[in-house]
């Protein structure tokens, strides 16, 4: 009876010794049948990248007012400050960049404008018989700063201007004399931008736009004035984002 317990025991020692190794070694075999599962069977973390980085172009319309102050400091032509209020339409295109940091959004972007904003001034006094302006085309070079809220980005911009215009000056003359002359000033603005589908965001902003006082000709060949322009321009537009968007980035 004593050696049937005795190989009892025995029996019972070697089982509980073969589970003990067994559960020792589980973590081994589960560690390399993760490392022999194929690349497929893997779990994937998604990660969304980020939405407005990357490049830009589009197009814009909308339109703009100005305001340009005339003075003639010899009193050859008029004899007080004149105010010309030109409004019209505008349209054109931009190209930019954009980099995005958590919310923050910094960029920069260029564009071109065709525009027919227009303003006169009528006979005023004995001398002074009639001015016209025509801004014909608009440009601006801005950096810009924004926060992003998902598809939404707010953003401010501030930059140089440029404008081709014409003067049209009846002074003196039985035919009008047209005077082409370009300007370069500064800008800044504000805008909100919305990625509504895939690649392709809408946008409204507004640009102020400045050009100092500089020389210009009045209609007497014995004195030029000068003159300052201050102009507003709202303009709507899309843009077509190359990058960012609704790229996935799979990481394993």
């Amino acid at each position: 009876m004593t050696t049937s317990i005795a190989r009892s025991l025995s029996r019972w020692l070697a089982c509980a010794a073969v589970t003990a190794a067994t559960a020792a070694g589980l973590p081994f075999v589960s560690s390399a049948s993760a490392a022999d599962m194929p690349a497929q069977a893997r779990p994937v973390v998604v990660a969304a990248a980020p939405l407005w980085t990357g490049f830009y172009i589009g197009i814009h319309g909308g339109g703009g007012w100005a305001g340009t102050h005339l003075s003639d400091p010899s009193l050859m032509v008029f004899f007080e400050t004149k105010t010309i209020n030109s409004s019209g339409p505008l349209a054109g295109v931009q190209v930019g960049a954009n980099w995005q940091f958590g919310n923050v959004v910094v960029g920069g972007e260029i564009d071109a404008s065709w525009a027919s904003l227009k303003g006169s001034v009528a006979p005023g006094d004995i001398v002074f018989s009639g001015y016209e302006l025509h801004y014909r085309a608009l440009a601006t070079g801005t950096g810009r700063v924004g926060y992003a809220a998902g598809a939404w980005l707010s953003y401010v911009k501030a930059g140089i201007a440029w404008a081709d215009l014409e003067q049209t000056n009846f002074a003196g003359t039985v035919t009008p004399r047209g005077v082409p002359h370009t300007r370069t000033g500064v800008t800044a603005g504000a805008g909100l931008e919305w990625a509504f589908w895939r690649n392709l965001s809408a946008k409204l902003e507004y640009n102020f736009i400045y050009f100092g006082e500089s020389s210009i000709y009045l209609g007497s060949n014995r004195d030029n004035g000068s003159a300052d322009h201050m102009l507003h321009l709202v303009k709507a537009g899309l843009n077509f984002r190359f990058g960012g968007g609704d790229a996935i980035v799979a990481r394993y």
